[in-house]
């Protein structure tokens, strides 16, 4: 889409522009994800996932690309230092954003491309 400008560079008032400016938007987080990670990030986190999915996502990242059965819930609890509800709510959005799926149960997880 073409945004009109005035002069001053600015964007014309009433467009999308003018009203993503003017709520304070300032675009997207930098491309490291530190913004999204709560400032944290690192060479093994993912942008767009918070440190508690980071975790869980890098957890099964450790798992052999021979193992078919995956990692067990109970099994990324033994690594991670997080209750059941953590680990479960963060299974949720990593399989529902398609970076993890399940394997022989609901309790067993790989990841879809092995990084």
């Amino acid at each position: 889409a073409v945004v009109s400008t005035q002069s001053t560079g600015q964007p014309k008032p009433g467009s999308v522009l003018a009203a993503t400016a003017s709520s304070g938007f300032t675009g997207p987080p930098s491309s490291n994800g530190a913004a999204i990670n709560g400032g944290s990030a690192d060479a093994n986190s993912l942008p767009g996932l918070t440190p508690t999915q980071n975790k869980v996502f890098n957890a099964l990242k450790q798992c052999s690309p021979e193992n078919q059965t995956g990692l067990s819930l109970r099994d990324i609890q033994k690594d991670l230092p997080l209750s059941m509800n953590e680990i479960r709510s963060a299974i949720d959005f990593l399989s529902n954003e398609g970076h993890i799926f399940s394997t022989v149960d609901d309790e067993h997880y790989k990841l879809t491309d092995h990084c």
